[in-house]
Order: structure tokens, then C-alpha cells, then sequence
């Protein structure tokens, strides 16, 4: 964030807008502004990395020990090396260089991998044109103002501006994937006075200047002009910029059109040149690379209050024993073995304090963050293994992007997720259309007419009308679909194979049928121009602006004239086109909502009705219409665009304005409906996760009655919901007090809400406390007609309900990010509109099934996992050092340690390590079978159950416990000094101190498989090896004298105590009197807590609610295999064609069940849901 706000100074202080040459050359007679020559650009080398060689070792320090554990113990040591310690200063030392070294030496690799990428991309060598010739120069070396070449399948090294192409038109295809992670094709085109300097020499001829805005992270904004001066006398003489109507040169505006992002990739196009704009980390994919968003887990933030918890207990301690040591010396005055006691000082009682907590410091556990780091990062390579969470149609496994948050997928209490390509294939099939206030139907690529408004009775369309072939032409021009070079090159020989077939009817047509393949921006718009190409107006693509399109075999020529883009403010978008026989046409689709108002003529009742019959359906709508422009009307109107283009300021703002005039007094041809089904397992989803305690909210785009009829398809709203509606944006306050008396009211009912995006917008400025009071009383909840800044506010919201619930949010699109990255989980579904969604997100995988298994399974696995590491970690340094305290208790506060400092040294980084990690890895409270059968058992550990202080306490008290049982049994041993030999001999201090330690591994390491629910082999061999390894690098420790180690006083101290048979009954006993209240607990949690799932072989609430789910979408699976029989009225001439399958089984059975349903729901009438079969 530091580069961030580095850029921020520097833009503040930089001039409004930039001013480069192209190609870096000033004509002679150019007159740049003043600021021209103070500019500064960065270069554009890449920088992705965090350390160098020189900075790594102190920036790394400096960054581990802002953690508070590891200032902590680095501040023990300290004090260890300047005071008078009582133990080593090798016991925090080592431990603290292990967890330092393990962490940098992580870091360091990961850096070294970004350093390696970075190194890939700078040595990279580009085209650039110098001189009249092409030099390859390092991607690092590039400058503002140098023009490249790029060659196809070649990324852009920086952000450049569209100069010429080798399409002679001036474009160029490309895809966004690294960007936006949309994949389609996208088209970007050069100006026309550039178009033809397209190689090296004419190249370095051109003078012109750019000017354009300073470097911005919006990735859709981009506003400039290109002037081009006079090329017809040489620059070395003289340099003459031109009037806009003199064809050497001129002032062309520059947009989003013309610029090339780097990361993007060059597709379907020979070569272009461009000139460089934005370098290094000035380009938007740069900018966007600063913005980063950190979350936490509850786990961690719970972590830190028992750490918080544990230093305070610590304090109490060091100030009760200094205390209590001053309290007792006077007593200690007749105990002539001590000698004269020391007069009491501010140094003596400093040096006491500095000496209980050297001594007692090791409560705090410095292994626990390298240990959580590496669990959490073992744990999500299981994640990505699952087989479960394969989608062979995709070839996609699942991806997790940080392992920060692993434990937070089973804390969940609210979903919000996207509707289409979420809940939906986004796999658009058109369906239905209203032409001229009549219903038509695709059937087998056929057009039928129905008879009646219920489009139960058809007719077969023979012969297009007049008014029909418009409504084609217009959904066949009025878009920006692309046609891939590949399928064009498929196509001409494909077509000289058709034609000398003989007998072959419409030839000219007949092998375009089915060959383009389109790319658009949107499935939508491939739906359409698919659509048409089935009913015979195939759109054959675009050269020089000159669209063709082939109808029933004949060719017809379009001049496209403006393209006025989509945007979701407007809600719609338009072409200018110039028809064969002259005439300039306005062609024109969007939402009904930005359609409808703005025409004057046409059927738009009979649309209005059609559109409401298609919603129902849960179909997809758009309006279309017309307006014919005359020449004077084109000229204004080319004028205003061409005006508001070359704006620097507000451009966005004035072509709106200019549009909203052109896009007005239009006649209505009519509307369309595509259908968009829903993904396989998506009913049964909602419903697991809804009998988990999770609410879901749908937030879309769609109109009120498609999402209210997706939602009752899905089982999102259940039967028997009363729909509370908020659907006006003037009448909000008033709807909300309505809804909340109604709740009030009868709380006895199910409740779901609509609400539509006008008013959310009200409702969340103005009555943001009443309405996020109605939505918590709801199960499910539907936003529609949402923005995607719209969705991020929602999730903010639910964010801000009382108690602070766990969100996650789940979309497969560009347009989910902002919620994706605002929710506490998010979650990206591999859809087709890019990959951008799955960058952002936390975790990503291919279908919304998936999503069961992902939360309600390894959700639940990992909270478990690490919440009992957590617990673990703090219990079993309670174990450990607690009987350090009673032992400063017994030897008069003396600040003698009881264990040896190997002891303090290796129990957290070595003797207690490595069970826990394979625990933290491998266990499972629950099998995945049991987790998806007993859903309830998902809601037993949310709102953080198992991290909840009554958890800490109950984990603490038992080690408590344990070192009380270990200590005093040690104690009772040794009280008497008896003879733990043959010989009479007796076992000294240090023995003394040994036992408890080796009494206490044992403990800790049985405690751990007590508390397992999942035995594995690994896991038992991780105990016995710890368990093992102690004992023998313990015999090896104290069977030779290391200098280094100072170690004398524990020469054969281990091998004595084990030689004795007391030392190993006592260890039994200890074992079974601390283990015994742990086991009893254990069967309790077993057996009892969650219902009994080990033991109750009966009905439980997650068997029911799997039989009612097998019974209620029993007719979903039936329509869906088509086995329900309709029958139908056809009035046609033609012979009789099949039945059709897949859509007309869907249609109708939709509206036979949901129809009535949805009606009474949107009048706010209780919905009785799907009928019954």
C-alpha cells in the first residue's frame, strides 16, 4: 500500500492530463504545453517482488517481529542476556531463530518465485519501431510515447493506444482473460487517420501528438485525443497541423476502444502497432495490482484475546510471586544454609521480576503461528485433491487463492450469490419472441406463430412479413458480435465443397448455416445472432464498417455508421446504420424499462403484457426498437457524438446526455425471450444450506417477476412463503412500515422478500435500520435490478446485522467482484463470463453443487481442525509450565526453574509439534457422508462455538489439571526422600524436575488422540515418534557431556529415573488419574453433542429433510427427462412436424406450476408454491 500511496502524491501533483509524441518525435514547428517537458514516467519494468538482496534480511525481520508472540520472546531473550537469568538464554533464543528462520525461509521462496516471474517479463524483447526499422528491446526498457509492434498471441508489455492493424479497417481482436478474466473476443479499432501507417517506415513518417488523461485503476475509462499533423511536406521542414477536414490530418477523439491493456493478448490478428500510453506501474492492470484487500479470520481474532488473556495471566503471576517472595523473607531468616539474605532494592526487585518472567514466559506458545501457517497451507492441497469438486464437462478443479481462511468456510451464516452463471448455466437458448403484438416460438429452427395470447396453439410462420424480417434484421445488426478468423477460414472451404454438390437447394446459404461461430460480449447477445442464423439472417461479419448480412440465400450490405456501447445507466445499446437503399436507421435493444418509456409508437401494451408473460417463464427479456433518421437529423447527431468523444472532462457524462436525445421518439418492434437454465443440484443446494441455518440472498440483474419466478423454480422461496414485496421506489417508507407491521403481526409465518434495485437504494439511504430489521426476519431474500456496487452494499449491510454473521458471497462474473471482495468469504464459480470472479475470490470451483460439500464438509473439517490446534496449543502450554509455578510456590519464590533448558528449549518446536500439524491435517470429528446426512451438525459450530471462552476455559482447566496430577503426584514421591533402589539411593532435584517433564509429554500426546475422532496411521505414528524421539535424544542428552550445552548436571539423570520402577508406575498413574476426567468428556461430546449422530440410527432431521427433497423436486426431474405428454393445436399447411422435447416440456410445466404462484406472490398474497403431481 506504501506504492499506492506514493501514486496518489504523485498524480496529486501532476497536471490534469498528459502530453506525449508519438514515436517520441516533436515536429519542428509543434508547440507542446508548458508542463511537456516536467513530465516524469515511470519505466516500465515490473516489480511484483517484496525484498531484494540488500533489504531482505531487515525488511523480513522487521516485519516478523511486528507479530506480538515473536516481539514478545525476542524481548525475553534481551532480558535473558542483560539480567541475571535463572535459565539460558539459548531456551527462548533457538526456538525463536526456528520459527524466524522456518518463516523466512517461506517467504524468501515465494519471493524468489516472483522475482523469477518478474525477470521473465522484463527480459521479454518487443518490436519497436526506431529509425524506420524494428529494434528488439527489453520489455523494461519500453518509454511513454515508443511505438511496438505486437504479433499475434503476444501480450501487450504496457498500455497502448491503437495506431493501425493488419486488417486494413484498423482492428484487432483480443481477450481480457489476465484482466477482467472475461475469455470472449473482444474488438478494439484505430483511428482512421492512423490506419494505414501499418509498417515500420510509414510508421516512423507519422507526427502526431496524444493527449490524454493521467493514469486512473477504472479499467473501463479511458478519455484522449489523437492530432495527426500534415505528413505531405517532410517533418525535417516544416510540420503543419491540418484542419479536421483535410485528409492528412486532423483530431481524432480516443476511448476504451482504442486502447490495449497490458495483460491482454492479441488474437486473430497478424500485428498491430500501438503507441505506448501507461508504463510500468502506471498501467490500469498495475494500479489495480495496489489494491489489495486483507481479511482475518474469527479464528485468528479469538486467538489474539486468549493471547491477550494468557500475558495478562502471565502479569499476575510475576506480580503474585514477587510479591509473595518479599511477603515470606522475613520467615526465611532462620535458615542459616542460605546465608545472609540481601537487603531489599529497586535493582533486586527489577531483577526478581525480569527472573519470574524469564521463567514463566514459556506459557505463551511461539510455535503456534508457524504451525496454523503451515496447517492452513498443507490444508488447502486437500482441498484442491477433492475428486468430489471436479467438474469434468469444465476440466476445472477446484482453486483456493489464500489459505488465510480456510476455517471461515464453516462459519457461514449468510450466502448472497449471484443468479445468472450462478444459479443458472448462462447458457442462453433463445425461446420466444413478441413481434408487432404477437407471440412467435422457435421450434427445430423453425419460426411458429401462436394463435392465442397462452401460445398454447401454434401455426407454422412459411413466409416471413414485413414486419418481421425488420424485428430479424435488427437483433441480426444491433450488436457487437465478433466472428473468430479461424471459423471464416473453415468457411470458404467448407464452401467450395457445398457448391458442386448437386441437387444442393440455396447453396449460397446453406453453408453459412451453422459455421459461424460468434463471440459477444454477453450470452445474451450470441443468443440472439444465433437465433437469427437458424431462421435464416446469418450476420456474415463486418469489413470497413460494412456489415453483411445473408437472408434466405441473397446477400444485403449495411454501412454501420455509430456504435452507441452498452451501459448500465442507460440499460441499452444502439447502432446507426445506413440500409442499401440509403435510408439511415436507428437500431436499438435494452431493458424494458429503458426501452418502453422512450417510445412513441408501436404495440407497447401488447409488448408490456408479453414481456410480464415471459418473466414468469423465467425467461431473459429485451425490448427492440427503431427510429429512422434523416440525413440533416444524421449530420446534427454525428456532429454532438463526434463533440462529446473529444471531450477531456465528463466525456462519459456528455455522450450519455447525447444518447439519451438520440434514443428517443422510437417506434417498437418488439421484445424477446431467452431462457437461461438452471444448473444441475442447484434446488437440493439451497435446501441443505438452508437446513444448515445458512440464509441465502439472491442478488441479480433480472427484472422482478424472472427472479421471483427463478426463485420459486430453484426452491428458493419454499411453499408456503408469504412474498413481502418492495417494488416502489416512491412509496418505500410507506411499503417498510406496512412489512413490518405485517411481521409483527403474524409471526407465525415464513417470510421471503423482493425488492427491487430503485429501492434498495432508497431504502439503504433513507430506512437502512427498518429494512435491515424486515430482511432479518426473512428466510430467503431476492434483490433484483441490482448494479454491482449495489450487491457490495447489500453484503455490507447483512455484514452490519446484530451479531456481526459470518458472509459469503458467490458469483461467477466481472460484476460480482465488489461484493465477492466485500463479503468475509468469497467465493468464485468458474463460469463463461471470465475469470475475473475466480481471481478475486477466495475460493473457486466449477458448479454451485459444489458448494455443499465445500461448506458444509471441508468447512466444517477445517474449523474443527483449527480451532482444536488453537486450543491445544494453549492447553498444553498450561501443562507444561504450570508446575513451574507450584514448584516457585515450594522452593520459597526462589526463581529457580524445575526443568532443564533443553526441556524449555524443545517442547514446543519439537516434542509436541508434530501430532498436532498431522491432526491439524487429517482429522474429522464427522465423515463427509455423516456431514452431508446430519446437516444440523454445521449450525452446532457456527457463530465461532469452538473458539467461544467457555471452550478456552474447559481446554485450560484440564491442564490445570493435568500439572496439578503430575506435579503433586511427583510431589508425594519424593516427600518422604525414600530409596528408589535396592541400594538405598535417592533420586535429586533435577531428577525431580526430569520425571515431571517426561510424565507430561506422555500426557499431552495421549490427550491429543483422546480428543481424535479419526485415527490414522500417519496420525499414531506421529505420536510414537514424538513420543520415541523424546526419550531418545533425552537418553543421548544426558548420556554425554556437550560443553556447548553446559549439560553436566544432567549426566545419566534421564537413564537413572527410568531405571527404577517407581518412576514408570508413576507415570502410568499420572497418565490415567489426568486422562481420566479428558475421556470422560470425550464420550460425553461423542455421543451427546450434535444430536447423537454416532449412535442414532433413527430418522434423524437430515434423513427427513433429504426424503422431502426427493419427493418435491420429483417433478423437476421428470420435466427435465421430458416425460410428461402435451398435447397441442397446430394450424399449419406444412406436413406435421415432431413434438418438441426439452423447451416446450419446460414452458409449460412451468406455467402450470408456477403461474398462480407467482401471481398471488407478487399481488403479496401467500404463495402456496409448486403444485403437486
Amino acid at each position: 500500500m506504501e506504492n499506492f500511496r506514493r501514486w496518489r502524491q504523485s498524480t496529486r501533483k501532476a497536471a490534469a492530463n498528459r502530453f506525449i509524441f508519438v514515436g517520441n518525435a516533436v515536429p519542428q514547428n509543434a508547440s507542446p504545453p508548458a508542463e511537456y517537458d516536467r513530465q516524469k514516467f515511470c519505466d516500465n519494468e515490473i516489480v511484483s517482488s517484496k525484498y531484494t538482496a540488500l533489504n531482505f534480511l531487515p525488511k523480513n525481520l522487521f516485519e516478523q517481529f511486528r507479530r506480538i508472540a515473536n516481539f514478545y520472546f525476542l524481548c525475553i531473550a534481551i532480558i535473558q542476556i542483560v539480567s541475571d537469568s535463572p535459565t539460558s538464554p539459548i531456551t527462548s533464543i533457538l526456538p525463536l531463530i526456528f520459527v524466524v528462520v522456518v518463516t523466512a525461509v517461506k517467504q524468501g521462496y515465494e519471493d524468489f518465485l516472483r522475482h523469477r516471474n518478474d525477470r521473465q517479463v522484463n527480459e521479454q524483447l518487443i518490436d519497436v519501431v526506431r529509425n524506420g526499422e524494428l529494434q528488439k528491446v527489453k520489455s523494461k526498457d519500453i518509454h511513454v510515447g515508443d511505438v511496438l509492434r505486437i504479433e499475434e498471441d503476444d501480450s501487450f508489455p504496457c498500455d497502448l493506444v491503437l495506431l493501425a492493424s493488419s486488417y486494413a479497417e484498423g482492428k484487432c481482436y483480443l481477450t481480457t482473460a489476465n484482466l477482467d478474466g472475461e475469455t470472449n473476443y473482444k474488438m478494439k479499432s484505430c483511428p482512421k487517420l492512423t490506419r494505414d501507417f501499418n509498417d515500420p517506415e510509414k510508421m516512423d513518417r507519422l507526427r502526431a501528438h496524444i493527449q490524454y488523461q493521467q493514469p486512473t485503476v477504472n479499467l473501463y475509462q479511458f478519455v484522449g485525443t489523437l492530432t495527426v499533423y500534415s505528413t505531405r511536406v517532410a517533418p525535417e521542414d516544416s510540420s503543419e497541423l491540418l484542419a479536421s477536414s483535410d485528409t492528412d490530418g486532423g483530431v481524432a477523439s480516443l476511448g476504451l476502444d482504442n486502447l490495449l491493456l497490458r495483460g491482454a493478448r492479441l488474437k486473430d490478428t497478424d500485428f498491430v502497432y500501438g503507441c505506448a500510453v501507461y508504463t510500468g506501474q502506471d498501467t490500469k492492470l498495475g494500479l489495480n495490482s495496489l489494491l489489495t484487500n486483507n481479511k482475518f479470520s474469527t479464528v485468528e481474532k479469538s486467538m489474539n484475546y486468549f493471547l491477550l488473556a494468557f500475558l495478562v495471566l502471565l502479569i499476575f503471576e510475576i506480580a503474585l510471586c514477587t510479591i509473595q517472595k518479599y511477603a515470606k523473607q522475613p520467615y526465611l531468616a532462620d535458615a542459616f544454609y542460605l546465608g545472609e539474605l540481601p537487603p531489599t532494592s529497586f535493582g533486586g526487585v527489577m531483577q526478581d521480576l525480569a527472573s519470574f518472567l524469564i521463567i514463566f514466559n514459556y506459557v505463551i506458545p511461539i510455535s503456534l503461528y508457524v504451525t496454523l501457517e503451515m496447517q492452513k497451507f498443507l490444508g488447502t492441497i486437500f482441498f484442491v485433491w477433492d475428486d468430489d469438486l471436479y467438474c469434468p464437462v469444465a476440466d476445472e478443479r477446484a482453486v483456493c487463492n489464500t489459505s488465510d481462511l480456510n476455517e471461515e468456510l464453516g462459519q457461514v451464516e449468510y450466502l448472497l450469490t449471484d443468479k445468472t452463471g450462478t444459479l443458472t448455466e448462462n447458457c442462453m437458448e433463445f425461446r420466444q419472441c413478441s413481434i408487432g403484438g404477437t407471440k412467435y416460438i422457435e421450434e427445430d429452427c423453425v419460426l411458429m406463430r401462436a394463435t392465442d395470447n397462452s401460445a398454447t396453439s401454434l401455426e407454422r410462420v412459411e413466409e416471413f412479413s414485413a414486419e418481421v424480417e425488420d424485428f430479424l434484421i435488427t437483433l441480426a445488426l444491433c450488436h457487437t458480435v465478433t466472428i473468430t478468423g479461424n471459423n471464416k477460414r473453415k468457411k470458404k472451404l467448407r464452401a467450395s465443397r457445398t457448391e458442386i454438390i448437386p441437387g444442393m437447394e440455396n447453396t449460397a446459404f446453406q453453408f453459412h448455416r451453422g459455421d459461424y461461430d460468434y463471440q459477444a460480449s454477453s450470452p445474451d447477445e450470441k443468443a440472439l445472432a444465433e437465433a437469427c442464423q437458424r431462421l435464416d439472417m446469418v450476420y456474415c461479419g463486418e469489413t470497413n464498417d460494412i456489415c453483411r448480412v445473408l437472408f434466405q440465400g441473397q446477400e444485403r450490405l449495411y454501412s454501420r455508421l455509430h456504435v452507441l456501447e452498452f451501459d448500465s445507466d442507460r440499460k441499452r445499446m444502439s447502432v446507426i446504420l445506413q440500409f442499401p437503399d440509403d435510408s439511415i436507421w436507428l437500431l436499438c435493444k435494452g431493458a424494458e424499462s429503458a426501452i418502453l418509456p422512450r417510445c412513441d409508437f408501436g404495440p407497447v401494451s401488447e409488448t408490456e403484457s408479453h414481456i410480464k408473460d415471459y418473466a414468469m417463464m423465467g425467461l431473459r427479456t429485451l425490448a427492440i426498437a427503431v427510429r429512422p433518421l434523416s440525413a440533416e437529423d444524421y449530420e446534427e447527431i454525428s456532429f454532438q457524438l463526434d463533440q462529446a468523444h473529444q471531450a477531456l472532462t465528463d466525456r462519459e457524462k456528455k455522450v450519455s446526455e447525447v444518447c439519451d436525445l438520440i434514443e428517443s421518439h422510437m417506434t417498437l418492434l418488439g421484445a424477446t425471450g431467452v431462457e437461461d437454465q438452471l444448473q444441475d443440484g442447484v434446488p437440493e443446494t439451497l435446501e441443505s444450506l438452508r437446513a444448515a441455518g445458512i440464509k441465502v440472498w439472491v442478488l441479480t440483474g433480472d427484472k422482478l417477476e424472472t427472479a421471483v419466478n427463478i426463485a420459486h423454480s430453484c426452491g428458493h422461496f419454499k411453499r408456503g412463503t408469504e412474498l413481502l414485496i418492495l417494488s416502489d421506489p416512491e412509496k418505500t417508507e410507506e411499503t417498510l412500515e406496512n412489512l413490518e407491521k405485517k411481521i409483527i403481526d403474524t409471526r407465525d409465518r415464513h417470510f421471503g422478500m423482493v425488492v427491487d434495485g430503485q429501492c434498495l437504494a432508497v431504502a439503504l439511504k433513507q430506512h437502512r435500520d427498518r429494512f435491515s430489521q424486515i430482511a432479518r426476519h426473512c428466510e430467503a431474500v431476492v434483490c433484483c435490478r441490482m448494479s454491482p456496487i449495489q450487491k457490495a452494499e447489500v453484503v455490507k449491510l447483512v455484514k452490519g446485522f446484530p451479531g456481526k454473521p459470518i458472509t459469503a458471497a458467490i458469483g461467477d462474473g466481472a460484476n460480482d467482484v465488489s461484493m465477492i471482495q466485500e463479503a468475509h468469504i468469497g467465493l468464485g464459480l468458474m463460469g463463461k463470463e471470465g475469470r475475473q470472479a475466480v481471481r478475486c475470490a477466495d475460493f473457486a470451483f466449477a458448479r454451485f453443487r459444489f458448494l455443499r460439500k465445500v461448506l458444509l464438509v471441508h468447512g466444517h473439517w477445517y474449523y474443527w481442525r483449527v480451532s482444536s490446534l488453537v486450543q491445544y496449543f494453549f492447553y498444553k502450554n498450561i501443562a507444561f509450565i504450570t508446575p513451574v509455578v507450584f514448584f516457585t510456590i515450594h522452593s520459597a519464590y526462589s526463581t529457580q526453574p524445575v526443568y532443564d533448558p533443553y526441556f524449555l528449549t524443545f517442547y514446543n518446536i519439537l516434542f509436541t509439534s508434530l501430532p498436532i500439524l498431522i491432526y491439524g491435517l487429517f482429522e474429522q470429528n464427522f465423515t463427509a457422508p455423516q456431514l452431508l446426512e446430519h446437516l444440523h451438525l454445521y449450525k452446532d459450530i457456527t457463530k465461532n462455538a469452538l473458539m467461544s471462552w467457555g471452550q478456552f476455559f474447559k481446554w485450560n482447566l484440564l491442564g490445570v489439571w493435568h500439572s496439578i496430577v503430575v506435579y503433586f503426584g511427583c510431589l508425594l514421591l519424593w516427600q518422604s526422600d525414600p530409596a528408589f533402589f535396592d541400594s538405598g539411593i535417592t533420586l535429586d532435584y533435577w531428577s525431580f524436575g526430569t520425571l515431571i517433564y517426561h510424565a507430561v509429554i506422555f500426557i499431552v500426546s495421549i490427550k491429543l488422540a483422546i480428543e481424535s475422532r479419526y485415527w490414522t496411521a500417519l496420525f499414531i505414528f506421529s505420536i510414537l515418534i514424538s513420543v520415541i524421539g523424546f526419550i531418545g535424544l533425552t537418553f543421548l542428552y544426558s548420556g554425554v557431556v556437550f560443553n556447548a550445552l553446559d549439560n553436566e548436571q544432567m549426566l545419566f539423570v534421564y537413564v537413572t529415573v527410568l531405571s527404577t520402577g517407581s518412576a514408570w508406575l508413576f507415570t502410568l498413574f499420572s497418565i490415567v488419574t489426568a486422562l481420566l476426567p479428558d475421556f470422560i468428556v470425550a464420550v460425553w461430546e461423542t455421543y451427546s453433542v450434535g444430536g447423537g449422530v454416532l449412535v442414532n440410527k433413527r430418522h434423524t432431521p437430515g434423513q427427513i429433510v433429504r426424503k422431502k427433497l426427493d419427493r418435491t423436486y420429483s417433478l423437476l426431474s421428470q420435466s427435465r427427462l421430458g416425460k410428461f405428454v402435451i398435447s397441442k393445436k397446430r394450424g399449419s399447411s406444412s406436413s406435421e412436424r415432431p413434438q418438441p422435447t426439452s423447451y416446450e416440456t419446460r414452458r409449460t410445466s412451468n406455467l402450470q406450476t408456477h403461474r398462480e404462484t407467482c401471481t398471488e406472490s407478487i399481488g403479496q398474497t401467500p404463495c402456496e408454491g409448486p403444485l403437486e403431481v
